[in-house]
């Protein structure tokens, strides 16, 4: 790759660790009950990670595009030149495609956290409304 990719990738990459700490980081804070969403506010937020998931779809297909390009000739320069736009696209670890798939499943697990900080908050708010009736009698 060259010099101006490998950063570009490198970005995504360090962005995909970032996603994936903040998901981690939600579900530790839910999974410990220190984090209670307002299920509406939950909800929000859950939606416009698999709004910003569904916008990776139009990312993937142009990154279809640098699979195959063509009109590079049959001379061995535009057959390199084309092969590593394939490499780029393709690479299992760190190729557009795999970069994407990862993110989009990423962004799923972190609207799936949100989801579950709204079903601590809806279950604590039915426990202390429990407790509340029971003081009551």
């Amino acid at each position: 790759m060259t010099e101006a990719a490998d950063i570009a990738f490198t970005g995504a990459q360090e962005g995909l660790r970032a996603i994936a700490a903040q998901t981690q980081w939600i579900n530790q804070q839910v999974g410990a009950g220190k984090l209670t969403l307002d299920p509406e506010a939950a909800e929000k937020a859950a939606k416009r990670c698999e709004d910003e998931s569904n916008g990776l779809r139009t990312l993937f297909d142009e990154a279809r595009a640098i699979a195959r390009v063509e009109g590079l000739g049959n001379y061995p320069d535009g057959q390199q030149l084309a092969k590593r736009f394939e490499d780029k696209a393709n690479d299992p670890q760190a190729g557009a495609f795999a970069l994407i798939r990862q993110m989009q499943a990423e962004l799923k697990k972190q609207a799936d956290a949100f989801r579950a900080a709204a079903r601590d908050y809806r279950a604590t708010d039915e426990q202390n409304a429990d407790d509340l009736r029971r003081g009551m009698q």
